[in-house]
């Protein structure tokens, strides 16, 4: 993926003929070398097909080109070039022609202006959340993928997945996964809960961490027009993502994201991610609400694991794998050296707190995972008021 530097972009919508819908966007002035950029994607695909030009006459390059344009102010070699748009811009819009490079063939296109933005503006808001908050899932809350700060990628998305098969859970709750087809992993979405507004605003937040996901996917289609990577053009191991719900209730939500991404690089991203949900409130879970869970301290946001984690943690390790978990490899003696740095919780069945190890570099991936549990009853001396309502069992 070419990396957009341009702090601002013009996005369109429209037609391009015999072709069907396209959304464009492209720089609003050209580089120091004369050169506008811009891409454009077919919503049936999703991939991103850049272009490369002056402002009226610009070329998008054949997948796997020769050479690929080493940044996105480079210019598209003469024998790359697949096809060239030639038109003008105004207030109101974009059109002109396009022209097929290798057969001559012409189509005219006319877009409308739907949008304009700075293309920096979604990262600098997720940095000012990321400094202000003390859990990365509330940057979703502050700073997420919307029409008015990413109005191309929303177009992107917006729409596609679908939910399939039916739904999950007893009760007042439950979920139901949707799928968009062009990435092709499922990712759940509460279908039922007593109180609207909790189930609309935890809607959102899975939105944004499919959302994500589905970008990934897509990027790595597109690298097919800027890499020659082996993995450019695939869905880079997206659609093989394994996603759980590893426990439901009214209170809580546990989803956990893992497999193994490769769009070229050294070593595949082989991961394992565990996410909570608080049903309660309405956005993610801070174990702290349930109990003593963390404290100011070194590690991510900095904070690490409190004393009464701690604890927990060593009665799990000191106790042993038991059942399924005892034929495990590598064990759970193999792998809890790695906590407290890479320790991530969650809430999984019957009814307990989920010790795993997430966030490790490829060196130590096969310890990712969940290594032990901790039954809700265990935590009852450590609950803080009001953290029972979180591990009542429905």
């Amino acid at each position: 993926m070419l990396d957009v530097h341009a702090a601002q972009r013009t996005v369109y919508k429209g037609t391009l003929q015999g072709a069907g819908e396209v959304v464009l966007e492209l720089d609003d002035t050209a580089g120091a070398d004369g050169v506008v950029s811009g891409r454009y994607f077919y919503p049936r695909s999703g991939v991103d097909i850049p272009l490369r030009g002056t402002g009226d006459l610009l070329y998008e390059p054949k997948p796997r080109p020769a050479r690929p344009p080493a940044s996105d102010q480079a210019t598209i070699d003469a024998a790359d070039r697949a096809a060239s748009w030639q038109g003008a811009r105004d207030a109101k819009g974009y059109r002109g022609q396009w022209t097929d490079t290798r057969t001559g063939k012409q189509r005219r296109f006319d877009l409308q202006r739907v949008a304009a933005y700075d293309t920096d503006q979604l990262e600098r808001d997720r940095a000012q959340a990321r400094a202000a908050q003390t859990d990365l899932g509330d940057i979703d809350l502050k700073a997420g993928i919307d029409a008015a700060r990413a109005p191309y990628e929303t177009l992107k998305l917006a729409g596609h997945a679908k939910p399939v098969g039916k739904d999950v859970g007893a009760g007042a709750v439950a979920y139901r996964v949707w799928v968009d087809p062009r990435t092709r992993f499922a990712y759940p979405r509460l279908s039922r809960h007593p109180d609207a507004q909790v189930m609309r605003r935890v809607n959102d937040l899975l939105e944004q961490r499919h959302w994500r996901k589905s970008l990934g996917a897509l990027e790595c289609m597109a690298s097919a027009y800027t890499s020659t990577n082996p993995g450019a053009g695939t869905l880079g191991g997206f659609d093989e993502e394994d996603i759980n719900v590893t426990w439901l209730s009214r209170a809580l939500m546990t989803v956990t994201e893992a497999g193994s991404l490769d769009c070229g690089g050294a070593h595949p991203f082989n991961h394992f991610e565990p996410y909570t949900f608080d049903l309660l409130r309405g956005e993610y879970l801070d174990w702290n609400r349930v109990f003593d869970a963390y404290a100011p301290g070194k590690h991510t946001f900095g904070r690490e694991p409190s004393a009464a984690l701690s604890r927990l943690v060593e009665q799990v390790v000191k106790a042993g794998p038991s059942g399924s978990q005892a034929e495990q490899h590598p064990s759970l003696e193999d792998c809890a050296d790695l906590w407290p740095q890479y320790l991530a919780l969650g809430a999984t069945s019957p009814g307990a707190l989920s010790l795993s190890v997430s966030g490790v570099g490829h060196a130590s991936g096969a310890c990712l995972g969940t290594h032990g549990r901790v039954p809700f009853q265990a935590l009852r001396p450590y609950l803080k008021p009001g953290g029972q309502a979180y591990l009542a069992i429905d």
